[in-house]
């Protein structure tokens, strides 16, 4: 008895000690590149840390489990790649420009419906792709123009970009956090779309006031073509054309699951790729595909590939059992600090590993710890407390994604203007965490 004891207790020191090595080397990498002015990629920072964790716990170099986690990561990596080319697409087709021209035009002297269609501007390419940056640097680019010409201040504007991007990334139908969580639980990544819109929704809408409707200024038409360019269409639904595609297909495929083949959301995207190349100005799909891959965008992309590296490495060196074994003896001795732990702990963590990690990672044991709500609503709360750490440092992809569309010399100013309508958010999550029942008779399916 006491040799198991000793073998548990050595067991339990090698899971923090990697823990703690693998924290620490991120945090000092990239103080390192801050301090230098270089900047490393978190790619790199992650892997190396991975790495580091498994050396110092006594591990060696795993190889084998740094090529093979990025590899359950490849069809997540495809959703995202595929909704970014159908954006580029749609980008360099003028259709961007031709819906934000109708937003404004219509609605400049109208600043409720003006901010709520800019919300959903910002909230579709991250629905579509569960990744903040990826709506930062398609739609954002625009909406930010929109922003800051109607008064808003360029810290503020990229507050609204980051956060509600952020937000739309915990929106369906391509919740990444909860599908990473179902799947760890192995249950069906079904019936969350009401949910999710619920958590969503009312948190962005507050987010986009709070932080806009005082500064707002009405615009002449002149003032707007200054901005925009005044788009020449056929007919006037030709720009949402690439939308109505992917909706009408998703719309088919559910109703109709058994005459209408199981298209997967790679091809669907592509669907709506293919309709926006004869859709406005003229559009080489392989040139699209190539420009949407650069940048941070291809930095973000690395990043999800990476994450999966980094979780294999915590689950071969115990660090993943033993956070699991923490959250379920939080549970039962202190409900409340478990509560804040997902609240805080997890955005936190996933500053550090991107929130597909924090998915993994923490995100399936709080679920498994709290197993007795209903799971779908359990499911959706923790998916908003991951997807949250997209505006957390050091990774905060959103948020430096908006800070480089508005040119802000620094994150800072950017991040305190977020805290608040962060704030909401998590509360939400967390009262409708604690409610689950109520919420699960509304909004759950079955």
């Amino acid at each position: 008895m006491s040799d198991l004891s000793h073998h548990g207790s050595e067991m339990y020191f090698t899971a923090k000690l990697v823990l703690a090595v693998m924290c620490v080397c991120c945090i000092l990498l990239w103080f390192i590149g801050h301090k230098t002015r270089q900047k490393i990629p978190l790619s790199l920072i992650l892997f190396i840390s991975a790495a580091a964790g498994a050396l110092a716990g006594g591990f060696g170099l795993p190889w084998r489990h740094l090529i093979e986690g990025p590899m359950y990561y490849i069809y997540i990596n495809l959703v995202i790649f595929t909704a970014l080319i159908m954006l580029q697409v749609m980008k360099e087709s003028g259709a961007m420009e031709a819906i934000a021209w109708d937003i404004l035009s219509a609605f400049r002297e109208k600043p409720v419906i003006l901010f709520l269609l800019l919300g959903a501007m910002l909230f579709f390419p991250t629905m579509v792709t569960g990744v903040g940056a990826a709506g930062v640097l398609s739609t954002g680019v625009i909406v930010s123009l929109i922003l800051m010409a109607v008064g808003i201040p360029k810290t503020k504007t990229a507050a609204i970009l980051a956060i509600l991007t952020t937000l739309g990334a915990a929106a369906p139908p391509v919740n990444l956090p909860a599908l990473i969580m179902a799947s760890g639980i192995n249950m069906p990544f079904d019936g969350f779309g009401p949910m999710l819109l619920v958590l969503s929704v009312p948190p962005a809408i507050f987010a986009i006031f709070f932080l806009g409707y005082r500064h707002f200024k009405v615009l002449s038409m002149d003032e707007i073509r200054a901005i925009l360019p005044q788009p020449e269409r056929k007919f006037f639904i030709q720009p949402y054309l690439p939308i109505l595609t992917i909706v009408v297909l998703y719309v088919l495929i559910g109703l109709f699951p058994r005459r209408m083949p199981d298209l997967v959301s790679p091809l669907v995207f592509m669907c709506g790729a293919i309709v926006g190349l004869f859709n406005g100005r003229k559009v080489n799909l392989f040139m699209a595909a190539s420009r949407c891959m650069t940048g941070r965008l291809f930095a973000v992309v690395a990043v999800f590939f990476v994450v999966g590296s980094v979780v294999q490495v915590m689950t071969f060196t115990g660090v993943k059992g033993f956070l699991v074994i923490s959250t379920f003896t939080l549970a039962a001795s202190a409900p409340i600090l478990m509560y804040a732990a997902m609240g805080v702990g997890i955005p936190a963590l996933g500053g550090l590993i991107t929130h597909l990690g924090a998915a993994a990672v923490l995100g399936i044991p709080f679920a498994l710890a709290v197993l007795t709500s209903n799971i779908i609503v359990v499911i959706c709360c923790l998916s908003i407390f991951c997807i949250m750490s997209q505006i957390v440092p050091p990774s905060a992809l959103g948020g430096f994604s908006s800070q480089d569309v508005v040119e802000a010399p620094s994150y800072k100013p950017i991040f305190l203007n977020c805290l608040i309508p962060w704030a909401a958010a998590t509360c939400w999550a967390l009262f409708a965490l604690y409610f689950a029942k109520p919420f699960a008779d509304l909004f759950v399916p079955y």
